[in-house]
This record gives structure tokens, C-alpha cells and sequence, in this order.
């Protein structure tokens, strides 16, 4: 495969974990927002699957932008193994293929993107949500794995720095930066209701704060922002005290997890972080600007 090595030694890593990908062997993987950052590491990891493991998945790229997924996968789309599929999420999805485990990825996820265009953010987070849904229900689908966020939780209501699954906190549902936090939440009822209605084996990821190749700069996150600043010799400004602290996972981690979720565990819910990134928003820009 030709990609950077600093993402084939990633593919190495994950690939090597203990994860069940044998029940992958012979199927099709539809994944949405194939062009993001973590659909597209869950695509490279199929594909090398098949290069080392040689189990035969079918790939299937849904993406909006076909100029972008063309840049982005470049000779990947000379592959036998990997086709993609243009269409917006908010529309029925229309293929004769099959698809066997389908992994949704498709969202806005940058704070500049939910208060431009907050529509189309819940949009593609409750329609798109269940056309997907539909869509695996007619296929009868093994395994629907939906990617949320830890956003979901709200603000804490009790001041603890850290949450359990049970510590779902406020959301105010008036303001325009709720629509992603919120559309999420409903989509997760939308699993939930598809799994004790149709029987649909559907899970819910929520992820923290990841970053690693392919992420996108100055999209209104910190570390993007920052990585911004860097990248352009300017100076990092910070609009608090910076003693905030942030949970940062990197991209590999999350994507054994996120495997890890759909093919070795049964439960409905998970959360997916790394403890190792830990840091307050003051000692992520020394740490940027010092490199």
C-alpha cells in the first residue's frame, strides 16, 4: 500500500492486536464519510487486512465529495477490494451491494462546521442516521456500528472531572453549538430503538477528542487550531487561563478500539479514549510550540 509510513507502522500496530477480524473474512464493509480522518484509517486497515491477513472484505466508500476521495485515496481506488459510492447520507442509500457490517462516520465534527452549517449537521446526524439504519435492516446487516461522541454526557452537574456511562449531564437545547451533542443523542436512541425493534445488532461508539495523520487544522479545536499556529509561525493564543484539560487519543488507538467494540465484545455502548493523553490546554501549546 502506498501510504506515509508513519500510517502503515499504525496499520502494523492495529492489525497486531487481539481483535477478532477473522469474522470480517469474505464480507462487505460499507463505511459513510469515508473522506474523514477516522474513515478513512478504518478503511486502510481493511485493506491492509486483506494485503496481510488475506480475508477477502469488500470495502465500500460512501462519500459526498468524489474530487476529495480521489485526492485522499488516490491508487487505493485502482483496487479490486475498494469502491466508492456518491451520495449525501441524508439521502436513501440506493446499491445493489451488500453489506454485510457498516460503520458510520459520516458527520460534521469541527466547531467551525456545526455553527455554519447546524442544518446540515443534524441532518446528517438523525436522517442520514436512519437511512443508514433502514438500509441495514434491508440488507440484514450482522453488525451497525455507529460513531458517537463523549459530547453526548452535557455539562456535568455535579463538578466531577471525570464521567461513567451514568453521569449524563445538561445540555442546553436553544443554543446553535447543541446541534451535534444533541442529533447525536437522538441518534443513539434511533440505535437503540432499531436494536429492540428489529433485532438490528447495532453499537454505539463515543469517541474522545483524536487526533494523528489526516486530521484537519484550524477547524475551531484546540489542537487544530493550535497545529494551525504552529504550522503558520504564529503565536498561540489562548482565550483562558489554559488549565482546562483535555483527553486526547490517537488515531491508532481508536481504531483497535473501535474494531475491538464492533467484532470482539457484545455490549451496546462504549467509550473509546486513552488515559496516556491527558493534558491541560496550557501544556499542549508548550509542548506544539516547542517543537
Amino acid at each position: 500500500m502506498e501510504l506515509h509510513p508513519i500510517i502503515l507502522e499504525d496499520l502494523k500496530e492495529i492489525t497486531n492486536e487481539n481483535i477478532q477480524f477473522e469474522k470480517l473474512k469474505d464480507s462487505t464493509v460499507l463505511i459513510t464519510g469515508v473522506n474523514g480522518m477516522i474513515a478513512s484509517y478504518i478503511t486502510y486497515t481493511l485493506l491492509y487486512l486483506n494485503e496481510t491477513k488475506n480475508l477477502h472484505i469488500k470495502v465500500l466508500g460512501l462519500a459526498r465529495n468524489e474530487e476529495k476521495a480521489r485526492k485522499r485515496f488516490g491508487s487505493l481506488l485502482d483496487r479490486e477490494d475498494f469502491d466508492l459510492l456518491i451520495q449525501d447520507i441524508t439521502e436513501p442509500i440506493e446499491t445493489e451491494e451488500k453489506a454485510d457490517f457498516i460503520i458510520h462516520a459520516a458527520s460534521q465534527t469541527g466547531p467551525g462546521q456545526f455553527t455554519k452549517d447546524p442544518v446540515g449537521t443534524i441532518a446528517a446526524n438523525t436522517t442520514g442516521t436512519k437511512n443508514l439504519l433502514d438500509f441495514a435492516v434491508s440488507k440484514k446487516s450482522k453488525g451497525v456500528l455507529f460513531l458517537s461522541t463523549r459530547e453526548i454526557y452535557g455539562k456535568s452537574l455535579t463538578g466531577q472531572d471525570f464521567a461513567t456511562e451514568d453521569d449524563y449531564g445538561a445540555i442546553d437545547p436553544t443554543l446553535v453549538r447543541s446541534c451535534y451533542p444533541e442529533s447525536k443523542r437522538m441518534s443513539e436512541t434511533m440505535c437503540a430503538a432499531y436494536k429492540q425493534q428489529y433485532d438490528l445488532n447495532t453499537k454505539v461508539i463515543r469517541i474522545a477528542h483524536t487526533y494523528g495523520p489526516g486530521m484537519l487544522i484550524g477547524d475551531g479545536r484546540v489542537v487544530g487550531d493550535f497545529l494551525n499556529n504552529v504550522i503558520h509561525s504564529e503565536d498561540i493564543v489562548m482565550n483562558s487561563d489554559g488549565s482546562g484539560i483535555l483527553g486526547l487519543t490517537y488515531i491508532s488507538d481508536l481504531i483497535a478500539g473501535l474494531f475491538l467494540s464492533l467484532l470482539n465484545f457484545d455490549e451496546f455502548v462504549y467509550n473509546v479514549s486513552s488515559d496516556k493523553g491527558i493534558v491541560t490546554v496550557k501544556e499542549l501549546a508548550n509542548l506544539l510550540a516547542g517543537l
